[in-house]
């Protein structure tokens, strides 16, 4: 869903508050779906939604999930004069359409305005950093570390006279002649003539991008008639500017010359295509059915055995590596696959672990809710819980950090981002056209499209082990996107498909339910087709399943006949379900088994003494006590009927039935006691579906829409109702995230303001300086009255308020210092031991730089020399 921002209005909002302030519920409301941290906790007003829009972890998570076109015209944004006007940028970005990038923007908050005055986020251009779009720094930023000598020469290489009296700001003022010189397009492209063809090609390869080059002569600045390599000539053109002894840097403004009518460079505005083969849709669907089919079988079949012996899990959480490999032997997969339905089956609420401190792992009763479904709604219920589940099964039975192995089912298995890496996934499935089976190599790179911000080997691995689950689960089937997968991935990762929807896909892929069997003489069965489920239970009861795919195959056996009659049935219930659902009748060796199975079942009773066996068969009787295989029971004859035995009546009927006999129990007054095995079910967590956490979570944002306006008319009337009175307020900013944003906004401008500050002792006081740095929890500032730098904890600060400068902006003590806002890395002044708001010692140390306010010690400080600064202090 798309929400059109407002770009023009009667009155021009100046500020961020004001701008969202005039946006619709609908606006807002889509703000916070596509930045959830910015309602949690809900802010009081839209100042505070305004300062939450700056910090830096929110802005961050943002900016990952813009695409490479979007992020490209947000840098283009860091290199305009703000506010810009969206003709401005369409030129900037080489007359490009920017509407649906600017859209995309604003939508999330990162650029404001209307489309004359277009603002950015302040915290995004610390973000993009200093060298946005393949550009690198401006000069000024370059030339930093150079002494005046260097300066001098780079002003006769660009025709410049470096002689000329400059006054008080010699450096500063030479400094700026130089950046005006390298901004003329015309100069620039005489001196990258003047060079040679490799020198060209090295030029040509910097503008390009990335701005940056490392070689062994970077710090060679020789005059132009003197330069021997190609670096040389294009350092003593000032055409590149060695920022140290191995890394040359090509100057913004050289390369913004350079690109001439395109100022941005390459753009990328389409995402890569993707290839691969295509696929007959019949076939694919086809096959994506089978697929789901299976994987409704494998999970009934884990989640029955588990219920009949349900597992202990490791102390540290998940399946031992025993009981998982016996998981996967259960089911006849391997390990990879079993972890998948494992995974599955627990993000979709049907097992867990039990409450207490006897745990253990077993379905829960959402199971049984789940096995009277439709296959088609079962299956819905899996994929739709595979998709929202931050479960990746391919890190099962990898290594941790540890070195220990990765159990299902644990916490380690859990990554917060693997739910949105799937909808990514299967949203460049979408974008194939239909029937196309994309590579996964053609998958990356769309993605590296989609999310360049993000990476690494985990999102590589991710693709792989999705592509796998996805085929697993039939969404995907020989490759490409099912029916079923298609609806699947509608929306836009906001809004949710019901689980009704995705069993309507899939029902009219599914084949329909048989109610026969093909019975052979071997003793097996054959089902065309998917049983009828309450058939499918009941021949589940007297025959093991032997193979399944598109026809099941049943084996009939002694211990799958004495287990259905173990449960209640009698040799003729059996015989009539056969006849009712054999096509072509029920073979004769059948009916043999059956009757001679039936014929020996119960004909020993076992009873508790600790317990009994009886038979009136003496010669049966005789068979059980003198066969090796009941040694172990314990088994003593007390008359010629009655056999006793130590053992439990349990465990007697299962050391006799593992003998190869057929007892049953009784019970004190004779009777049959029918054994049925014991089912166990741990109460399931509630798990909602994604239509219903959708709807629920928009209605909780358009809630916390209202509390935002209500918070702030309430505010805003009270500071009416105090101008109104004559109230006395101070004017600082006394909220957190306020001050955060002021120091922020004073650091980027270079502006002074009035810190108050609580020290460790609880002493108050207020100090006037220029933020320099706000990082780490920590306030780094330019103290102008001491000529040094003081350090504040940021938390304790306890307000903030913006001062007028009255101060020139130079001719600090007598130096011409070249201050730059919003730098100010290991500064030469700055202790890092100094106590917060302590001022560092401003004595020189020997051996160490002078300070200069502003700038980065490794490329903006200088060893300070007499013919330099000739007035020094």
């Amino acid at each position: 869903m798309r929400v059109s921002m407002p770009a023009d209005g009667p009155e021009v909002p100046t500020t961020l508050a004001g701008w969202l302030r005039d946006l619709s519920e609908e606006a807002l409301t889509r703000l916070l779906t596509l930045r959830p941290d910015l309602a949690t906790p809900p802010p009081p007003d839209f100042d505070v939604l305004a300062a939450r829009l700056e910090i830096r972890v929110s802005v961050t998570r943002a900016l990952e999930r813009l695409d490479t076109f979007t992020l490209e015209v947000c840098e283009a944004l860091t290199l305009l004069a703000s506010p810009t006007s969206v003709r401005e940028l369409s030129r900037f970005c080489g007359a490009g359409d920017v509407s649906l990038p600017l859209e995309t923007l604003r939508e999330r908050a990162l650029v404001w305005g209307d489309d004359t005055a277009l603002r950015l986020v302040g915290m995004v251009h610390d973000l993009v950093g200093d060298r946005p779009l393949g550009l690198g720094r401006p000069l000024r930023a370059c030339l930093g570390g150079h002494r005046h000598t260097h300066l001098a020469r780079l002003a006769t290489a660009v025709g410049l006279d470096p002689q000329r009296d400059r006054g008080g700001a010699g450096r500063a003022s030479l400094v700026d002649e130089l950046t005006a010189a390298l901004c003329e397009q015309e100069r620039v492209q005489t001196l990258a003539e003047e060079c040679t063809p490799r020198a060209r090609q090295i030029l040509d390869r910097l503008t390009v991008g990335p701005a940056l080059g490392h070689t062994s002569d970077a710090g060679r600045l020789l005059a132009a008639p003197d330069a021997r390599t190609p670096v040389e000539e294009l350092l003593a053109r000032g055409l590149l500017i060695g920022v140290d002894e191995e890394t040359v840097e090509l100057p913004r403004e050289v390369g913004l010359a350079l690109r001439a009518d395109r100022p941005a460079g390459t753009l990328h505005p389409v995402p890569p295509p993707l290839t691969g083969q295509y696929v007959d849709l019949e076939q694919v669907d086809g096959t994506a059915a089978l697929a789901a089919d299976t994987l409704i079988r494998l999970v009934t079949t884990l989640l029955e055995a588990w219920g009949a012996t349900p597992l202990s899990p490791l102390r540290t959480g998940g399946l031992s590596v025993r009981d998982f490999r016996a998981t996967a032997k259960l089911l006849d997969v391997t390990e990879p696959v079993a972890a998948v339905v494992v995974e599955t089956a627990y993000a979709a609420g049907l097992v867990d672990n039990t409450p207490g401190t006897e745990v253990q792992i077993m379905p829960t009763t959402a199971y049984d809710r789940w096995c009277v479904d439709t296959r088609a709604m079962r299956w819905a219920t899996l994929v739709e819980a595979w998709l929202r589940s931050a479960q990746v099964p391919g890190l099962v039975g990898e290594r941790d950090d540890k070195g220990r192995q990765i159990a299902a089912l644990s916490h380690e298995v859990r990554r917060p981002s693997a739910s949105e890496l799937r909808r990514l996934v299967l949203d460049a499935f979408a974008a194939a056209p239909a029937g196309l089976a994309p590579t996964r190599d053609s998958v990356r790179a769309l993605l590296e499209w989609r999310i360049p911000r993000r990476g690494g080997p985990l999102l590589d691995r991710m693709v792989d082990w999705i592509f796998t689950e996805a085929d697993l689960l039939g969404i995907t089937g020989r490759g490409a996107l099912s029916a079923a997968g298609r609806v699947l991935t509608r929306g836009d990762g906001t809004d949710g498909v019901g689980r009704h929807e995705l069993a309507a896909a899939l029902e009219p892929m599914l084949p329909e339910p048989v109610s026969e069997l093909l019975v052979q003489a071997d003793l097996t069965a054959v089902a065309p087709g998917p049983l009828v489920p309450e058939l499918a239970a009941e021949l589940t009861q007297m025959a093991d399943v032997e193979s399944s795919g598109a026809a099941t195959v049943f084996r009939f056996s002694e211990t799958s006949l004495r287990r259905a009659l173990d449960a209640g049935r009698t040799a003729e219930d059996i015989r009539e379900f056969l006849v009712r659902l054999a096509r072509t009748g029920v073979p004769q060796t059948l009916e043999y088994l059956v009757d001679d199975v039936a014929r020996r079942h119960g004909r020993l009773r076992v009873g508790p003494a600790a317990s009994y066996l009886r038979c009136d068969d003496t010669a049966v009787l005789s068979e059980v006590v003198a066969s090796r295989r009941t040694q172990a029971l314990g088994l003593r004859r007390v008359a010629p009927t009655v056999v006793i035995s130590s053992m439990p009546m349990p465990k007697l009927l299962e050391g006799l039935r593992a003998a190869g006999f057929s007892p049953v129990g009784e019970g004190p007054d004779g009777r049959v006691v029918l054994s049925r095995p014991e089912v166990h079910r741990t109460p399931g967590r509630p798990r909602p579906s994604n239509a219903e956490m959708t709807g629920s979570r928009y209605e909780q944002l358009r809630g916390v829409v209202l509390m935002i306006r209500r918070g702030d008319e309430s505010s805003r009337a009270t500071r009416a109702a105090a101008a109104a009175i004559g109230s006395v307020v101070d004017g600082m900013v006394r909220s957190a995230p306020m001050i955060l944003l002021t120091l922020q906004s004073a650091v980027r401008a270079g502006r002074r303001v009035l810190v108050g500050h609580v020290d460790q002792q609880g002493k108050s006081s207020e100090h006037i300086v220029r933020p320099l740095v706000v990082d780490g929890g920590w306030v780094t500032a330019w103290d102008e009255r001491n000529r040094t730098t003081r350090r504040f904890t940021l938390h304790r600060v306890t307000g903030v308020l913006d001062v007028e400068d009255v101060l020139p902006g130079s001719g600090l003590g007598g130096f011409d210092w070249s201050y730059e806002a919003g730098v100010a890395d290991g500064l030469a002044g700055t202790d890092a031991g100094t106590d917060a708001g302590g001022t560092a010692d401003p004595r020189p140390v020997p051996g160490r730089k002078a300070s200069v306010p502003g700038q980065k010690a490794q490329d903006a400080l200088e060893t300070l020399e007499p013919e330099d600064v000739p007035d020094l202090p």
